[in-house]
């Protein structure tokens, strides 16, 4: 798998748009454009993932001193449950090997009508490697678990990391 780049002539918009719509539900969902731009002037890295020619899915990733944020990670529903998410997540290590990794995820909530879909994505982040912190936060009215790479999470640091990303109206609320 490559990463590469996207800016504002990448050449795979529409995969790009289309794959952005599918995988995130509307409180969640930034457009491409928009995450484009924040690349551009601040320390958001947005990545398209590539097997080959094929566009894979993207990442983006939020770092900030010793920490990386993986904020988005989506891969194209076609190659899904192919191993590509794993293959991601080992290429986002080796390209920030001296960061702690971090990641959050729909809270597990039995009431929740995407139920089955928490449940896999969180063995899917336990399978790479990831740990429970103990940690929650909730924002835009949905509430995440927080997952690190390692034992030792630094909760201050995902905070002051959490404070750097510009998004409008972006005040989370942590929680144990």
């Amino acid at each position: 798998m490559k990463l590469k780049r996207i800016t504002f002539d990448f050449a795979d918009i529409e995969l790009l748009n289309a794959l952005a719509k599918e995988a995130f539900p509307p409180e969640e969902y930034i457009a491409p454009i928009e995450l484009i731009e924040m690349s551009q002037k601040t320390n958001l890295d947005f990545w398209a993932l590539y097997e080959d020619k094929s566009f894979i899915g993207f990442s983006v990733i939020v770092t900030h001193k010793t920490m990386v944020y993986l904020f988005f990670l989506a891969i194209n529903p076609t190659v899904r449950s192919l191993g590509y998410g794993s293959i991601a997540l080992s290429e986002l290590i080796r390209k920030y090997p001296s960061y702690q990794h971090v990641v959050d995820m729909e809270m597990i909530d039995n009431n929740a009508s995407n139920i089955a879909q928490r449940i896999k994505r969180k063995k899917f982040y336990l399978k790479n490697g990831y740990m429970e912190t103990g940690h929650y936060l909730s924002y835009f009215g949905v509430s995440y678990e927080i997952m690190c790479k390692n034992k030792d999470f630094d909760f201050e640091l995902f905070k002051e990391l959490l404070k750097t990303i510009p998004i409008r109206n972006f005040n989370p609320i942590f929680f144990n």
